[in-house]
Formats: C-alpha cells, sequence, structure tokens
C-alpha cells in the first residue's frame, strides 16, 4: 500500500513539474516578444524560472557541449522528457514493488 501511494505521489509531483515547464516556456514567448520583465507576465515567468531553472541549467549545459542551438532554448523540452523518463522508470519499480509486499 504505501508503494502504491509513493508511486501516486512521484507521479503528481511529476505532473506538476511538467505543468510548470509547459507554463513557463509559453511565457517566455510573451516576454520575450515584449522585453518586459516588470510585467505581470514577467513575474511570474521568473517565479517559474526560479523554481524550474535547479532542472533546467543542468540540461542547458549538457546539451550546449554537444549541440550549438543557437537562439532557440530547447533545454525546457529536454528537461520535459527528463522528467518523464525519471516518473516512468520510478513509478515502475515504486508499483514493482508493491506488487511484491
Amino acid at each position: 500500500m504505501v508503494f502504491f501511494v509513493l508511486a501516486q505521489v512521484v507521479s503528481w509531483v511529476c505532473q506538476i513539474l511538467i505543468v510548470i515547464l509547459i507554463v513557463r516556456s509559453v511565457l517566455s514567448w510573451f516576454v520575450f516578444y515584449n522585453r518586459r520583465y516588470n510585467s505581470g507576465i514577467g513575474r511570474v515567468y521568473q517565479i517559474l524560472s526560479a523554481f524550474t531553472e535547479p532542472i533546467v541549467a543542468p540540461v542547458r549545459r549538457i546539451i550546449s557541449r554537444f549541440v550549438n542551438t543557437g537562439p532557440i532554448d530547447f533545454a525546457p523540452l529536454a528537461a520535459f522528457f527528463l522528467i518523464m523518463i525519471v516518473r516512468w522508470i520510478l513509478v515502475a519499480i515504486l508499483l514493482g514493488l508493491a506488487a511484491l509486499v
């Protein structure tokens, strides 16, 4: 029972991170277009960036070692897929442990 609940929590947390990454990416288009970080959208973008940057920054460093993407930042997309893979693996492990107990 405990492993099943942990699998649900892991899935839920990963889903929230994914939604935050998507919202951050969409808001970045508006902030870049308006070039105003002091607007309401800019403040929300800064908060979401501060929350997701610990995930996105290492991915950005790894991508920049291998590929020069120019002005397009693929790190949030890569972080999205990385979170999906980690979620899949952790949930599978936790559900496997729940089946053993």
